[in-house]
């Protein structure tokens, strides 16, 4: 890692500590912060001088033979997002044992608009419980270094700040210790320090339909779309924009304009029908079934549509109807799969042309009791 990993990471985001007073040298300890970018358990380790860090990582990492004999070497553990696992408390205290120093991402995974997650409260509880050092990490120009919907990124240089350690035994009951580690890192991030914004980029807007999953002007589906990596047009609209390295879209006449403002309209519009009580439709998804193992099984292709109270799948002889009050858990891995699980069966849904990320906070609003309408 040392060798080939940390150069390529402070080649293209050319990192900063700030407060190397408070940086970690080995453990036990934990270390956390906001994570919007592929790297940042990379850019952690830049600093890290006697030994690398250990950590928790998304599953989904695992089931690449690659990926997962390296992660096994530096003493990755996996972890399904938002799936509590016993499993999980053993392995950490028997890297606790061994004096890692252990990187967690409480927020379950890369922010999509550069905003505060919500923390996974069994997670601070960890922190609570096993009463060891607790390093906050605020990575500044994570999210604009390589936005999650992109497909590039933006070589910049980047801020590591690390913040003071939090010890429980400083603090007389577990709500006021969790808040605090809330406040740590509970900052936006499409408005960073201007020392950290990139200064130019290669064809920033590729990738933007993944994020911008509706036209802002129509609420058509899928009509968001970028010819060359960089202008911005909607196929039911005279939306015309220019995306710059920082993300900031440019109209016809100059004028700037927030990214994350147009994702928030599209949030705000109404869930409509495809047709009757049909929200969302997938042909020829690539579909994946998750073992008791933990195994990735691949079923083949399917038809996946998504209904107002269920979501159905259809898969050669095999079919899985699932109502959405049974839904317990839902996860982007990468940028276009989406995991679903019951508490029957988990399923993983290659959502490639589409927006999975269209999909996961559809089903999240039909959970809340939100009843589709015909048309806008």
């Amino acid at each position: 890692m040392r060798k080939t990993i940390i150069p390529t990471t402070k080649y293209l985001f050319s990192p900063r500590i700030t407060n190397p007073e408070n940086l970690p040298q080995t453990g036990p300890c934990f270390i956390f912060g906001n994570h919007s970018n592929y790297f940042d358990p990379f850019l952690i380790n830049v600093g890290m001088q006697k030994e690398p860090t250990a950590g928790v990582m998304t599953r989904d990492q695992f089931h690449k033979t690659i990926p997962r004999v390296f992660m096994d070497s530096i003493g990755i553990v996996p972890t399904s997002k938002y799936v509590p696992e016993p499993g999980i408390i053993r392995s950490v205290m028997k890297m606790i044992d061994q004096n890692r120093m252990i990187v967690i991402f409480p927020e379950g995974g890369r922010r999509w608009d550069g905003k505060p997650k919500p923390l996974i409260e069994t997670t601070i509880k960890l922190f609570w419980k096993m009463g060891i050092p607790v390093h906050p990490v605020q990575i500044h120009g994570s999210y604009l270094g390589w936005p999650r919907w992109a497909d590039r990124f933006r070589k910049c240089s980047m801020e590591l700040r690390f913040m003071n350690p939090l010890h429980v035994s400083e603090f007389d009951n577990y709500e006021e210790f969790a808040q605090v580690c809330r406040n740590q890192i509970e900052f936006e991030e499409y408005n960073p320090p201007d020392e950290v914004r990139p200064p130019f980029a290669k064809k920033p807007a590729a990738g933007i339909e993944r994020f911008l999953y509706r036209c802002p002007d129509t609420g058509k589906n899928g009509a968001i779309f970028s010819p060359d990596g960089e202008h911005i047009f909607s196929r039911s609209s005279s939306m015309n924009y220019r995306m710059n390295a920082s993300s900031r879209l440019i109209d016809i006449h100059g004028e700037e304009h927030s990214l994350i403002n147009l994702f928030e309209k599209i949030s705000g519009m109404p869930i409509t029908l495809l047709r009757e009580k049909l929200v969302l439709e997938k042909q020829g998804a690539e579909l994946f079934k998750i073992d008791d193992n933990h195994k990735l099984l691949t079923l083949g292709r399917s038809l996946t549509q998504l209904y107002d109270n269920r979501l159905d799948i259809y898969c050669g002889s095999d079919s899985y109807s699932l109502p959405i009050d049974e839904i317990r858990y839902t996860s982007i891995e990468q940028n276009h799969k989406l995991t679903v699980t019951t508490t029957n069966v988990t399923l993983q849904i290659d959502l490639e042309g589409q927006s999975a990320l269209q999909w996961q906070r559809y089903i999240r609003r039909l959970q809340m009791g939100e009843k589709p309408v015909k048309n806008l």
